[in-house]
C-alpha cells in the first residue's frame, strides 16, 4: 500500500525531530524547512521535478546541489537523504509535519479570531491571553478575521475547537428554542 504524502511527511519528520533534538538543532532545522518549503512553494513544479523522470540523475543533482548550497549540514544530510529516497515531491508534507510537531511540542496553537468589527491592539492581546489559558498553551498565533455578518461577539478556532460567542448564533440558539417549545 502506497503511503499518502502527508504520511511520509509524518514519518521523515519523527526521525528528523529526534536527529535534530539530539544534535541541539531544532530551532536552526525549523528555520531551513520553513526556507525550504517557501523556495517550494515559490517554484511549484521543483518537488515533480526532482522526484520525477523528466530530467536526468545529473540534472537533478546539481539543483540538489544548489538548493541545498543554503542550508546547515543537517539539512543538507537530510536533503540527501529524502533525495536518494525519490521523496523529493513530499518536502512541503514534511515541512509542514515538522512546524507541526515543533508548535506540539512547544505549546504553540494556531487561533483565527472572527470579530465583527477590527480588534484593536489591546482587545487581541485579552484574546491571546484568554486562548492562552482556555487550551494551556505558550503560545498563540493569532489570524484576525473581520466578518460583519456575525454582527457581534466572537468566534475562536483552535485546531478543530470552535468557541462560538457570536450574536447570531444567540440569535439562532434563541430562535431553535422557540421553535422546538412550539
Amino acid at each position: 500500500m502506497k503511503l499518502s504524502n502527508k504520511q511520509v511527511g509524518k514519518r521523515y519528520t519523527k526521525a528528523l525531530f529526534e536527529v535534530a533534538e539530539e544534535q541541539k538543532s531544532v530551532e536552526e532545522m525549523l528555520e531551513d524547512l520553513k526556507a525550504l518549503k517557501q523556495v517550494y512553494e515559490e517554484n511549484p513544479g521543483l518537488g515533480f521535478a526532482l522526484a520525477g523522470r523528466s530530467i536526468s540523475r545529473t540534472e537533478k543533482l546539481k539543483i540538489l546541489d544548489t538548493l541545498k548550497g543554503q542550508f546547515g549540514s543537517l539539512m543538507q544530510d537530510f536533503l540527501g537523504l529524502v533525495f536518494d529516497n525519490n521523496r523529493m515531491d513530499c518536502v512541503i508534507d514534511i515541512a509542514d509535519a515538522f512546524i507541526e510537531k515543533y508548535d506540539e511540542v512547544n505549546g504553540i496553537v494556531e487561533a483565527t479570531v472572527t470579530t465583527a468589527i477590527e480588534l484593536d491592539q489591546t482587545q487581541a492581546k485579552n484574546l491571546e491571553s484568554v486562548i492562552k489559558k482556555r487550551f494551556s498553551v505558550n503560545e498563540v498565533n493569532l489570524t484576525k478575521i473581520v466578518d460583519s455578518n456575525i454582527i457581534g461577539g466572537v468566534i475562536i478556532r483552535v485546531g478543530d475547537q470552535v468557541v462560538d460567542g457570536s450574536v447570531v448564533k444567540k440569535f439562532n440558539d434563541i430562535k431553535n428554542m422557540l421553535l422546538v417549545n412550539n
